[in-house]
């Protein structure tokens, strides 16, 4: 079975204990990526259009769009591949938290067994992708989160002595 090339960022480290990092991040990494895998069985009549409408995608996430084509026969999908898959489940799940997207959009991997998820998957990514909505939260900077403020001025709770420390305790009992 031909591996389609690794689509990621290429980290150069001579020697060192760092290289050793890098690897076993690397290999993690992988690990990671090929448990979360859908495992099935995938033929490229289902492959093809999936490989399809995610290069239609990555151009969204500043990516080109030039996945190689999946024209065998696979028992599961490739870690590199499911790697992209992962990146737009993140970005949708995101989309769905902040009501861009609706909740029958979401990317669940565990119902990928056959080509008809596959099919079921591609015919989401084809509307995701058709999304103007989705498109501008894309291009949206992440929202920061929200620091809470009072309105009225908080004041800090009498100290208490050990014996009514206990009978609160002994309340609560």
């Amino acid at each position: 079975m031909k591996m389609p090339k690794k689509i990621g960022i290429e980290v150069e480290v001579q020697g060192g204990p760092m290289q050793g990092m890098v690897s076993e991040a690397e290999s993690v990494d992988e690990q990671m990526f090929e448990e979360m895998a859908p495992k099935g069985k995938f033929t490229p009549k289902a492959l093809m259009p999936l490989v399809k409408e995610t290069n239609k995608l990555l151009p969204l996430f500043g990516q080109t769009g030039d996945y190689p084509a999946l024209r065998e026969e696979l028992p599961q999908l490739p870690t590199d591949f499911v790697r992209v898959l992962s990146m737009f489940k993140a970005a949708v799940d995101d989309a769905i938290n902040s009501d861009v997207l609706s909740p029958d959009m979401a990317i669940d991997f565990s119902a990928i067994k056959d080509d008809s998820g596959l099919m079921l998957l591609s015919g989401k990514l084809n509307q995701i992708g058709k999304s103007m909505e989705f498109k501008r939260f894309l291009k949206e900077p992440p929202k920061e989160e929200e620091e809470i403020t009072y309105d009225e001025e908080r004041t800090p709770m009498p100290e208490m002595g050990d014996e009514e420390a206990d009978a609160l305790m002994m309340g609560r009992m």
